[in-house]
């Protein structure tokens, strides 16, 4: 491996790929400038300065040094109060009672691979190397450790810090962030994703204004309303052409993403914890960690940036036990039985598992101790002995028995005030004295800051698993914070709980996942509340929604793609008339609209199963299939025009290619739709497999049979016709009526 960081003896750093090329100097102040971040450099270390020290009238001067103002000077981790009026990337209060903090380069090494982030998740190295930049203060003593971390065969940059108080006197930090990025002037949007439960991942593009955007959450999780996730574009970027910029973050609690245009047209991004409620005591000799940040850079629009992400996320954050292992299907015991369940009911179900050819039975909500609606027992985490008298791991074994997988599922971080652990425990909540807690789903938050409260946890899951026929856990999280307060922490501390929660929780995984490596572990949060890249580190796999229409996750998978591959998610066929929006849609609409997610299976009642056991069958038996082909592959946007969706998936070895197309409200004289594929080999020919299913039916009359690369990439597919009533001769038809779907396969060909 070539060296990925040099330097100059000027101290100009540079960190670059076949990716792209990252650049920052030390000023003769002592201050670190940025230079370039984008394309791919032949020579880095010479790149010129987009910034020129000028005058600018009524704009302070840093420290008394003529023509430099740091107002308009791009800088790798900006203070506050020494001539930069921007949001800083760092803001406390120090020992003389002031906010000002000037940090100026002290040293530089270089490390080979990426050292772990103490209690938090990370990337994984290898291939890689970092550079630690260390700043300080020297009037207060503060030292700042910046981290840069880049491979060698992705277009990702990390970026951490930390803060270590050197002096005797204790240093409150208001404001952490993990990153800043200052770009240069120019026209530039802002996507990011907004939404709220069963409506998440909207995607929303917007000038960058005059002034601050900030996209970011107070509620104690990544949320629904603004996923930790932007991306800064070139004005005008499209899939395939543009520069784009995305930053994300490996964290799971309260987060804020900033993009401030200042009074010389610079463009600063900031991403971090939220400031917003957020005080830490740094007590002399003490550290503190901020989350680890990513960074994506794509010249080539936004199918490039993704693609940058997708490759990221599965070789440097999923779990390595998983990240190449297909998953299994599976039938949920929710929508067949919700909280009904008893042990005679999960064995018939069992056999409808078989039946249906699944691979998997899951056991949902309901199965604990007194659990018969939503209103009590959580925190009870024992099976309930009249329903499963033989307990879950004996159910477990009968199930296994079957030739099935058994998974369950828990909500451990959410107490009922009507449980015994609340009765014996009730100051192991979140809250704050003299107030009535707020409830959410008739539920209070446990306070994973303490120890005893982890441990606690860390038992009763770990009676349940200790079987060793658990296969599956569905993790549950279904509230938000309010009251966020610890009894366990002094009044002069109450700011930092929900950080320590996160700690305490990433503790509670780390001690579970190490336990059980071969356990799958799936994270859901009232779907999409806390789908972050904090969980993934843990759980492989995420329930990315609980919106089960096909129709209303088509949007939520658009928008999540733009950072996640659909191997990290899950999907399966629900309910019709839907739960959450009422729309009737046919059982193979509800199946493809989740089929390129890597884990694909089946929650409903057994009278639905039976009324459709047929086809049902088939899709488990094609989703049985392909579920190798789910792993690792490229998933693409192709077109949407609002009432039409086509997505691309190429699978890893590259020898086949689905394309997945969705026509939502059906209409009379239709236009003419072809879909243009991505990626393949120009020169390849590609054969229409119309086995999978019998609705495709054989090639029609006028239609090849095989297709060259490059005229599937420049001409197109046709797609079918939209259209009721007679049908025409030699034309491909979509199934009648709203709400339709088509999925296409093409092989490739030897030779």
């Amino acid at each position: 491996m070539s060296d990925l960081i040099t330097v100059s003896d000027d101290l100009t750093f540079a960190l670059a790929n076949r990716h792209f090329a990252y650049v920052f100097r030390v000023s003769p102040e002592g201050i670190l400038e940025h230079l370039h971040y984008g394309g791919p450099l032949g020579e880095p270390l010479n790149v010129q300065a987009h910034h020129r020290r000028t005058i600018r009238h009524v704009a302070s001067t840093f420290q008394g040094g003529r023509h430099y103002s740091l107002s308009d000077t791009p800088q790798e981790y900006p203070g506050f109060g020494t001539s930069d009026y921007r949001f800083p990337a760092v803001h406390g209060r120090n020992a003389d009672g002031n906010t000002v903090f000037s940090l100026h380069y002290h040293s530089h090494k270089i490390v080979d691979d990426k050292p772990a982030l103490k209690g938090l998740p990370s990337s994984r190295g290898g291939r890689s190397q970092t550079l630690i930049i260390t700043l300080q203060d020297k009037l207060h003593q503060l030292r700042v450790r910046l981290h840069y971390t880049i491979w060698e065969d992705h277009g990702v940059i990390a970026r951490s810090v930390r803060f270590k108080n050197l002096s005797d006197k204790e240093i409150q930090l208001q404001h952490a962030f993990s990153t800043a990025l200052d770009l240069p002037s120019g026209d530039y949007e802002i996507q990011h994703f907004h939404g709220t439960w069963a409506r998440e991942f909207n995607a929303e593009r917007i000038p960058v204004p005059q002034g601050r955007f900030v996209a970011d959450s107070a509620r104690g999780t990544s949320s629904t309303a603004h996923h930790n996730y932007l991306a800064v574009l070139q004005k005008g970027a499209t899939e395939d052409f543009g520069r784009c910029y995305g930053t994300t973050l490996v964290y799971s609690g309260n987060f804020a993403i900033s993009v401030e245009r200042g009074e010389f047209e610079d463009v600063r991004v900031l991403a971090g914890i939220n400031p917003f409620n957020f005080h830490w005591r740094l007590k002399p000799g003490k550290s503190f960690t901020t989350p680890e940040a990513l960074h994506a850079f794509s010249g080539a629009g936004m199918r490039g940036l993704s693609a940058q992400w997708h490759g990221f996320i599965r070789e440097h954050v999923t779990p390595e036990r998983f990240r190449d292992t297909p998953r299994p299907t599976y039938l949920n015991t929710w929508e067949a039985a919700y909280f009904d369940v008893d042990e005679n009911k999960v064995l018939d179900l069992a056999d409808t598992a078989v039946d249906i050819g699944v691979d998997m039975l899951v056991l949902d909500d309901g199965w604990f101790e007194g659990r018969g609606d939503d209103t009590s027992s959580l925190g009870d985490w024992r099976a309930d002995r009249e329903r499963f008298p033989s307990g879950i791991p004996d159910l477990a074994a009968k199930v296994r028995a079957k030739g099935l997988k058994f998974g369950i599922w828990f909500e451990p971080e959410m107490v009922n005030p009507r449980s015994q652990l609340f009765t014996d425990h009730p100051d192991w909540i979140l809250h704050v004295p003299g107030r009535v807690p707020s409830l959410g789903r008739n539920q209070l938050t446990l306070d994973l800051s303490r120890p005893e409260v982890q441990d606690y946890l860390f038992e009763q899951i770990d009676a349940v698993l200790s079987c060793g026929d658990v296969d599956y856990v569905k993790w549950d999280m279904n509230r938000n914070m309010t009251e966020v307060g610890s009894a366990a922490l002094p009044a002069s501390r109450q700011r930092e709980t929900s950080h320590r929660y996160m700690l305490g929780l990433y503790r509670l995984l780390d001690r579970l996942t190490e336990a059980y490596p071969d356990v799958l572990f799936e994270n859901c949060a009232s779907g999409g509340n806390r789908f972050d890249l904090g969980m993934l580190s843990y759980m492989p796999q995420g329930w990315i929604s609980d919106m089960c229409d096909p129709i209303g996750r088509l949007a939520i998978i658009t928008g999540a793609s733009h950072l996640y591959p659909l191997d990290v998610t899950a999907a399966y066929i629900g309910p019709s008339p839907n739960h959450q929006n009422g729309r009737i849609s046919s059982v193979r609409t509800r199946f493809l609209a989740g089929v390129f997610c890597a884990a694909r299976g089946v929650s409903l009642s057994e009278a639905d199963i039976e009324a459709h056991r047929d086809e049902i069958a088939a899709h488990m038996a094609f989703a049985k299939a392909t579920a190798p082909d789910m792993i690792g592959g490229r998933f693409e946007r192709i077109s949407s025009h609002g009432n039409e969706i086509a997505w691309q998936y190429t699978t890893a070895d590259e020898q086949t290619v689905y394309l997945a197309y969705f026509h939502i409200l059906s209409g009379p004289n239709q236009p003419f739709r072809r879909a243009r594929l991505v990626g393949l080999d120009p020169d390849a020919q590609y054969r229409l497999d119309d086995g999978w299913d019998d609705t495709l039916g054989a090639p029609i009359d006028g239609e090849p049979e095989s297709y060259r690369g490059d005229a599937l990439m420049h001409s197109g597919l046709a797609m079918p016709q939209v259209a009721v009533g007679e049908k025409s001769p030699g034309v491909r038809y979509m199934p009648d009526g709203d709400f339709s779907a088509q999925l296409f396969v093409l092989r490739r060909q030897p030779g």
